[in-house]
């Protein structure tokens, strides 16, 4: 990464960046953003997306380096990107009441 940054005057735009983390079809929302500048001046982005629980590993492993690009495409190669994802409980999937859930047992 070192001979490729260029240093940076300001932090950039947030809402561009916000916008390329919700761009994806996977996540439900961002939520946490942080940009900063590294002593010599090249950006840092932290996010955390909100991503449903159910999803498979591959569609999660996906999803996080889809949005990696899409920030990448607006800000360039030399900007470092850190995203973890925060996992949810899906609201459409229904879960059963715990008095019809049966437990089969042997003796």
């Amino acid at each position: 990464m070192g001979d490729k940054k260029k240093t940076q005057d300001k932090l950039p735009d947030r809402k561009p960046i916000l916008a390329a983390l919700m761009d994806g079809p996977d996540t439900d929302a961002v939520l946490r953003l942080s940009i900063t500048a590294e002593p010599d001046g090249h950006w840092v982005i932290a996010a955390t997306l909100q991503l449903v629980d159910t999803l498979p590993t591959y569609v999660l492993s996906h999803a996080l380096n889809d949005a990696k690009r899409r920030v990448r495409e607006i800000l360039g190669d030399t900007v470092e990107i850190y995203i973890e994802p925060e996992l949810v409980r899906d609201s459409s999937d229904s879960q059963p009441a715990t008095d019809v859930i049966v437990i089969k047992a042997s003796d």
